[in-house]
């Protein structure tokens, strides 16, 4: 019965060790690809990090009913803007612009966007974008985040023209009228300081 027991204990210590270097694995895979890229757009990589946590939870092929695709879950919308930015004709332009390597026109937005490189490049963009846009505001992050979660025109609704500059972080956030968005601020921001205590990616 000891020896049963012993041996029950074991596999239960093994499958543990498992799954704990398997969740290692599924969370670190992209940290050299995060820095890289995140690093070009300016951004901080423990930030894009953790909007990849949960954007996709590190899956590129992710999408969601809004057709977000890929790790940063970038729209249509938000390819359309990057097309229109840089001037280009089409989506493949665009993305070779951004990420700096030549890119197929042949594949489809969901199929350009499942490349982990490409949909960090994109999505580091468009962040960056947001946070230039807000730059002035007392939280510029919790701003940009919930814009690029939200969209900036709901992100104007939330916070007044004539008290927004008035707002803490909280207030602000308390004033996203979104649940998810408003969870999805709060998780960014928790986890990103997480990240920063922990220096929770590889360089």
């Amino acid at each position: 019965m000891r020896k049963r027991i012993l041996y029950l204990f074991i596999l239960a210590l093994i499958a543990m060790a498992g799954a704990l270097i398997a969740w290692h694995h599924w969370t670190h895979r992209y940290d050299n690809l995060i820095v890289a890229v995140a690093q070009k757009h300016g951004l901080d990589p423990l930030l894009v990090k953790a909007i990849v946590y949960e954007e996709s939870f590190f899956s590129p092929r992710a999408q969601s009913s809004q057709k977000a695709v890929g790790l940063m879950q970038v729209t249509p919308v938000v390819a359309q803007e990057l097309m229109e930015t840089l001037r280009t004709r089409t989506l493949a332009q665009a993305l070779a612009d951004v990420s700096g390597g030549p890119q197929n026109a042949d594949l489809s937005f969901e199929e350009a966007l499942s490349d982990p490189a490409t949909s960090l490049h994109v999505g580091c963009w468009y962040l960056q974008t947001l946070l230039n846009r807000y730059r002035d505001e007392p939280e510029p992050l919790a701003v940009a985040l919930a814009a690029y979660n939200a969209g900036p025109s709901n992100v104007e609704r939330w916070a007044s023209n004539a008290d927004r500059f008035n707002l803490s972080r909280d207030e602000f956030i308390n004033r996203i009228q979104f649940p998810v968005t408003r969870d999805y601020v709060k998780k960014i921001i928790e986890r990103y300081d997480d990240y920063k205590r922990d220096q929770d990616i590889k360089q």
